[in-house]
């Protein structure tokens, strides 16, 4: 019952038409952060083909940190991994390439694609600096960066290590309230929007995810409380937090291990982040069953 009444408050029962979405976004500016998991990359398309400007930055820390793995795993000497790192690099950048040259072929009439290191604060104004260089201003920002670290907590030293949990935290969560601090002043002038990507494991623990549970349960925090502070002072700025469960992708099945009929599609998830950026609700779910299913079972079970 409790699930059943909840789902209209964390998932829009109505969604625009195909024809107003031109109508709403066509040539707005819109700053995206993230195009991992796919479910980046797919929003990217689908703005796109509405006519939107994009500035998109990716995550470009997960290739140094895996090279230092492959060193330490294969006990590769500097001058192998001189000869590895430029192809690594090469291969990111060329597939943000391909998304950036898909991106204009469906109708985008502006797309600037950048790597960024999201572990470090400072690289927040950056992000918000280049993005009003290149489009003039902010209508959007699109917060979806993220690392998943998994493992038992209490089993796993580098879990436990407090540099490893300082950068965790550092992605997962202060480069988010950087970032939209920072956007704030332009989106102001724009009555703009802010979408934020969390995670239904920032309302239900899973064991085995407890560093990213914890960053996800910080950015719920954060972001509800700014929600409500923009609203106190009768802001135009909105801000939707989008609590996103499993969805049918090798990345995102590994997080957490449901049935395949409970999971979300990667396309259908995209559509409901752009559909919230024109109906701009205080959350969004998706998809609809498993994030509310867990919810109900922790509320009512969980003891």
């Amino acid at each position: 019952l409790v699930t059943l009444v909840t789902v209209p408050l964390y998932h829009p029962l109505s969604s625009p038409s195909s024809s107003s979405y031109k109508t709403h976004l066509s040539n707005k500016r819109v700053l995206l952060c993230g195009i991992g998991y796919e479910v980046g990359e797919q929003l990217a398309y689908q703005l796109a083909e509405q006519g939107v400007k994009l500035v998109i930055f990716y995550r470009a820390d997960g290739r140094q940190k895996t090279l230092l793995n492959l060193q330490r795993t294969f006990e590769l000497t500097d001058d192998v991994i001189q000869i590895i790192q430029p192809l690594m690099m090469a291969r990111t950048d060329t597939k943000a390439q391909e998304i950036k040259d898909t991106a204009l072929k469906m109708g985008s009439p502006q797309v600037d694609i950048f790597p960024l290191d999201f572990g470090n604060v400072s690289s927040a104004q950056v992000v918000v600096d280049a993005a009003i260089h290149l489009l003039g201003g902010l209508d959007y920002v699109v917060l979806n960066h993220a690392d998943i670290p998994r493992g038992f907590f209490m089993k796993s030293l580098k879990l436990q290590d407090v540099d490893f949990l300082l950068r965790t935290f550092t992605v997962n969560v202060y480069s988010y309230m950087e970032i939209a601090l920072k956007a704030l002043p332009h989106l102001d002038k724009t009555s703009g929007h802010i979408f934020v990507t969390s995670s239904v494991l920032g309302e239900v623990p899973q064991s085995g995810l407890s560093v990213f549970s914890s960053t996800k349960h910080a950015l719920n925090g954060f972001f509800y409380t700014l929600q409500e502070e923009l609203r106190t002072r009768g802001s135009g700025v909105s801000l939707t937090v989008g609590s996103l469960g499993v969805m049918k992708s090798l990345e995102l099945k590994a997080v957490m291990d449901v049935g395949e009929s409970m999971m979300g599609g990667i396309s259908e998830c995209a559509k409901g982040i752009m559909d919230s950026m024109i109906t701009k609700p205080r959350t969004f779910t998706y998809p609809i069953l498993q994030p509310n299913f867990a919810r109900f079972m922790w509320s009512f079970f969980s003891s």
